[in-house]
């Protein structure tokens, strides 16, 4: 027996400086969440924030002192032990990816927002694996079903809110405990 072993596409220290990152550089007067999208093969975080001024995408990805917008909330993850140094973030994100064999993040910068986008690699994208055994288990299953079968299943995957009576009505006559029992 194989054991399957599951690895994140973001390495667990890459996340954690993201999310300080976040954290230290957002402008909460404005009010606006810090925002986390996750999908299969990849992750957002995105902040309302900016660079300091003069500074470029380039300043920020080279060798650079930090600038946080909040040096109090900066200074108690610093005092806690949740960063060792100000301006380390970014190259720990890198460092922690290059380790961990994923792509290097891409960030975004904005007028008002900075984003950091987190890409998985193909060995890593879980719907690789539930997508084709997904596929192979729907062809039996459907090749299966009568006309009547595989139009419910297609009304419940538009909307799985039907009722059992209103599925016994499209089920030609069936009975609601044929439905009740097959659900």
């Amino acid at each position: 027996m194989q054991l399957r072993i599951e690895r994140y596409f973001v390495p667990e220290e890459a996340l954690r400086e993201a999310l300080l990152n976040a954290l230290c550089h957002k402008q909460y007067q404005s009010g606006v969440p810090i925002q986390i999208s996750v999908y299969e093969d990849k992750l957002y975080i995105a902040n309302c924030g900016c660079l300091p001024e003069n500074w470029t995408l380039e300043n920020l990805m080279s060798k650079h002192a930090s600038s946080p917008y909040n040096p109090n909330i900066a200074h108690v993850f610093y005092l806690a032990g949740f960063i060792e140094s100000w301006g380390r973030g970014i190259e720990k994100i890198c460092s922690a990816c290059e380790k961990d064999g994923v792509p290097q993040p891409e960030y975004t910068v904005n007028p008002g927002d900075i984003m950091i986008k987190f890409s998985a690699p193909e060995d890593r994208v879980i719907r690789s694996v539930t997508g084709r055994v997904t596929e192979k288990v729907t062809d039996k299953v459907t090749d299966t079903l009568d006309e009547t079968s595989l139009k419910i299943l297609n009304l419940l995957a538009v909307d799985p809110a039907y009722t059992t009576t209103f599925l016994a009505d499209v089920g030609a006559g069936r009975s609601r405990p044929y439905f009740v029992g097959s659900i």
